[in-house]
């Protein structure tokens, strides 16, 4: 039967190779003793002999077991293996040693030598693998030392040099810097913050934070820094706070405050940078200041007046009544032109001293808006004079001659007033109605004063809401020229055809001639809305003259339009626009801007002589002045204005007002002018202009004016 065979009952075992003593528990104590002392010459175990024998007698008995078991061999080995590691018994030659003997003293006597050469080999392998497993894990211990030691050399210089460069900083930066402990007296301080505040180091040593706080900071201050404490959730403090300096003195300081934490996260100091920013401050200030005051008076300005008529509203009682008062002062262009704008701005100065004398007894704020115009803000009171007392008392304080080196002027307001309590107030609105009122008084005169109407507030808003859209209005194409004939009174005839301006809005419906140039006045376009009409109009008189329709255009300017210095040289470029003589335009001027000094108007009725345009006058209310600048003029026509048409229109022929027009007219015939008349409706009033020497007339009763596709059939029935 073969080793190993599983029938055998010794299967495993290797028969004449083990020791047959190994059931003798004497040689087993032999055995464990012989095993001590190898041992024990090899590695220091920190065990008695005995306790070693002991120990070393079990590891037998497992052993000689396992040789009997192979199944247990394994988990044997592994045992015992760490069973000499617990006793220590780990020096260079232990295991060679153990090895050894349990080979030896196992294998019986007459075993076969290869055997013992191979547990031989594979004591040595055991051995040599340990040894260099011990020396590997020596060297990787020694090489961890030396990184260790190394990492923490660097960590050394890396914290002495970090540490010098924190010094170097802490104590050469020019912003205040301290470390203070959670109670906030100061541990460390550098010189910038005794520099900055005015202390000794030393002695801000002896103190603590808080006593660097301005009274009317330190309540909100010290909870800042108790809420940093806590760490709560403001992590940081940077804010532009008062404190105080050594002088007591108040200093804004920029102030910056972080928590410094311990290891574990907790808070442990606080850190306080403080930059002196009062310089900055007082410039800022005194920028703010320039910001909301005007310059010149110191007054506030109308950003400034906003904001407290603002918060007036919205902290005054509901019931509080206030009035606001809009001035402007009455004819200032001539006090400018005439002693010079050094002299204007003096009296503005004296305006608003004078307002402020007035005002001193009274809740009020005082603003100037700019230029010429004033606000009055008042709360009103028991002993607050009426608007009907208050605003002619403005006019009496500035009627007082204001001495400007050797001249007295004085000087008058036109005042736009709205009242409102607090609860119904809005100040935009408020603003708008007083200016809104001022145009009205402006509007009636000198030295006058209207209180804002707000039945008349709708229209007011649609009439400033139409000036604003009018330059879109007019870059959109929504604005068209029509034409109306001026009829020869003696035949019926076309003696020339008027173009007017119409503007067709999408919100408001159609805007007629006299509309368009009111609302062009306030919006800033009248100049543009001139050129665009003169060249439309002159580019379709064109049309209609190679069509075979020649006929005069007259073409009506209003008085900015007229007295326009680049007004010559915009109709020579409309008339290069088309192949037509001159002298088939009328430009028709209102008298008004050639009366005075008025040069400029004058020389653009000459000049446009010289080019071949015809010039006519309108407006004409029978003044001798009138005459006299008829008469010197090269114009060939004059046109009533709409008022005297009007008083005709309603008289009757042996009137008074007949009379004097019908005595007028040869005196204006005298001068080389034929007249024209417009607004006639019925045929009565054809005959009595006709009897009174009119030559033209224009209006309902000639038809209403109409596009221009509509022109050449109108011209039509006047043939007809």
């Amino acid at each position: 039967m073969s080793v190993g065979d599983p029938e055998d009952p010794a299967a495993g075992r290797i028969h004449g190779v083990l020791t047959p003593q190994r059931h003798s528990s004497q040689w087993r104590s032999a055995l464990a003793r012989k095993w001590a002392v190898r041992l024990s010459s090899a590695s220091y175990i920190p065990m008695s002999r005995e306790a070693i024998e002991s120990c070393l007698l079990e590891l037998v008995e497992l052993i000689v077991d396992a040789l009997e078991d192979p199944d247990r061999i394994e988990e044997v080995g592994r045992q015992v293996g760490a069973k000499l590691v617990e006793i220590h018994a780990t020096g260079e030659e232990s295991l060679t040693l153990s090895l050894e003997l349990i080979r030896d003293v196992v294998l019986a006597d007459s075993a076969d030598d290869t055997i013992r050469r191979i547990l031989a080999l594979l004591t040595a392998i055991a051995a040599g693998y340990a040894a260099a497993d011990r020396e590997n894990t020596f060297t990787q211990q020694e090489t961890l030392k030396r990184a260790l030691l190394r990492s923490k050399l660097q960590a050394d210089r890396d914290l002495a040099a970090s540490e010098a460069r924190f010094t170097e900083v802490f104590t050469s930066t020019p912003v205040g810097v301290a470390i203070s402990d959670l109670t906030g007296k100061f541990v460390q301080v550098n010189p910038a913050m005794g520099e900055t505040l005015g202390y000794r180091v030393q002695d801000l040593r002896s103190m603590t934070v808080h006593d660097l706080f301005h009274p009317d900071e330190a309540a909100y201050l010290t909870a800042a820094y108790a809420e940093l404490a806590e760490g709560g959730r403001v992590q940081r403090l940077r804010e532009r706070r008062r404190l105080v300096r050594a002088d007591g003195e108040t200093a804004w300081a920029y102030l910056a405050v972080s928590v410094l934490k311990g290891t574990e996260g907790e808070p442990r100091h606080f850190v306080t940078m403080v930059e002196d920013i009062s310089e900055l401050h007082l410039l800022q200030e005194r920028f703010q200041y320039q910001a909301l005051h005007d310059a010149m008076t110191g007054l506030p300005n109308r950003q400034f007046f906003r904001t407290r008529l603002e918060a007036a509203l919205a902290n005054l009682p509901k019931g509080a009544r206030l009035t606001l008062y809009h001035l402007g002062l009455d004819g200032f262009e001539l006090i400018n032109d005439g002693l010079g704008h050094e002299v204007g701005d003096g009296i503005i100065k004296a305006v608003a001293r004078r307002l402020e004398q007035l005002l001193q007894r009274e809740e009020a704020i005082l603003a100037r808006f700019g230029g010429t115009e004033f606000a009055i803000l008042v709360l009103e009171s028991p002993r607050t004079p009426p608007v009907h007392e208050l605003a002619p008392m403005i006019n009496e304080e500035l009627a007082e001659p204001i001495y400007v080196g050797e001249h007295g002027i004085a000087t008058s307001a036109s005042i736009g007033v709205v009242q409102r309590t607090a609860g119904e107030g809005d100040a935009s609105n408020m603003l708008w109605a007083a200016d809104v009122a001022l145009r009205r008084a402006e509007a009636a005169g000198k030295r006058q004063w209207a209180l804002f109407d707000p039945d008349r507030a709708p229209n007011e808003r649609i009439q400033a809401k139409l000036a604003a859209i009018m330059p879109g209005g007019l870059e959109l194409g929504e604005f068209d020229v029509v034409y109306r004939p001026m009829v020869r009174m003696r035949d019926g005839g076309i003696g020339g055809i008027e173009a007017k301006l119409r503007w067709e809005t999408a919100e408001f419906g159609r805007l007629d001639h006299a509309d368009c140039l009111r609302l062009a006045e306030r919006s800033g376009v009248t100049l543009s809305l001139r050129d665009w009409m003169l060249s439309s109009a002159w580019a379709q008189l064109g049309r209609w003259h190679r069509a075979g329709h020649r006929m005069r255009l007259v073409v009506g300017l209003s008085p900015n339009q007229a007295q326009d210095p680049d007004l010559v040289a915009t109709i020579r470029r409309v008339l290069a626009e088309e192949s037509l003589d001159a002298s088939w335009l009328r430009l028709s001027m209102p008298i008004s801007v050639m009366l005075g000094d008025n040069e400029e108007a004058r020389e653009n009725v000459a000049f446009l002589d010289r080019l071949g345009v015809k010039t006519a006058l309108h407006d004409f209310h029978g003044s001798p002045g009138e005459l006299r600048h008829l008469r010197s003029l090269p114009v060939d026509a004059a046109q009533f204005s709409d008022e005297v048409v009007r008083l005709i229109r309603d008289a009757d022929d042996d009137s008074q007002e007949v009379q004097a027009v019908t005595g007028f007219v040869p005196l204006l015939q005298s001068c080389g002018a034929r007249l024209a008349v417009g607004d006639i409706d019925t045929e009565e009033q054809a005959r009595r202009w006709q009897r009174i020497g009119c030559e033209v007339g224009s209006g309902g009763l000639y038809g209403e004016p109409v596009p221009a596709v509509e022109v050449p059939a109108m011209l039509s029935r006047f043939r007809a």
